[in-house]
C-alpha cells in the first residue's frame, strides 16, 4: 500500500519515532518509499528521545515547540511528530510552487538543501541534515540577477 501510494504520486512523510536511540526503526517511517523525520531542539541537538536510524531522510524542529492544545489552549510539546509536521509543510510549499514535482524529485530537493549536522554527510542521527525551507524553495527557482550562484 505504501509502494503504491508513492507509485501514483503522493509524497509521503512520517515521524521517525520517539522510542530513543537504541530503539528498533518503526514504521511506516522506515519503508523506503517514505520520508522519514527525526527532531532537533533549537541548538541543532538531536532530539534525546528520537529513534536513529539509517532510514532517517532530514531533521527539523521538534523540541519544546508551541503547539495548540485542547480546549482553545496551547502547550509546549516535543517529538518527531512536531518535526514531521515541519517537514509536511516544507512539502505542501514545493508542491504549491511546482505541482508537477515527483515524490522522488521533492524528497531529492529536502535531502540535497538540508543543513547538514552531526558527522559530516548522511548520518543516523540527522539523516541530511536539517531541512531548510527557503533553500527548497529556492532549488528549482530560475537565476536571476538578484539570485546568481555564489563563485
Amino acid at each position: 500500500m505504501i509502494a503504491a501510494a508513492r507509485r501514483k504520486g503522493a509524497s509521503l512523510i512520517a515521524a521517525a519515532g520517539n522510542e530513543g536511540p537504541a530503539a528498533t526503526p518503526v514504521y511506516p517511517a522506515a519503508y523506503p518509499e517514505v520520508i522519514a523525520v527525526t527532531a532537533t531542539d533549537a541548538d541543532d541537538n538531536a532530539f534525546r528521545k528520537s529513534n536513529r536510524g539509517r532510514h532517517l531522510a532530514v531533521a527539523a524542529p521538534g523540541v519544546d515547540i508551541f503547539v495548540a492544545a485542547p480546549n482553545a489552549g496551547y502547550d509546549m510539546t516535543s517529538g518527531t511528530s512536531v518535526a514531521a509536521a515541519h517537514v509536511s509543510g516544507i512539502a505542501a510549499l514545493l508542491l504549491e510552487r511546482y505541482p508537477r514535482l515527483t515524490p522522488d524529485a521533492l524528497q531529492a530537493i529536502l535531502l540535497r538543501t538540508a543543513k547538514d549536522l552531526g558527522r559530516p554527510g548522511r548520518d543516523e542521527e540527522f539523516g541530511a541534515g536539517l531541512a531548510n525551507a527557503y533553500d527548497a524553495l529556492n532549488a528549482l527557482a530560475p537565476q536571476t540577477a538578484e539570485r546568481a550562484p555564489a563563485n
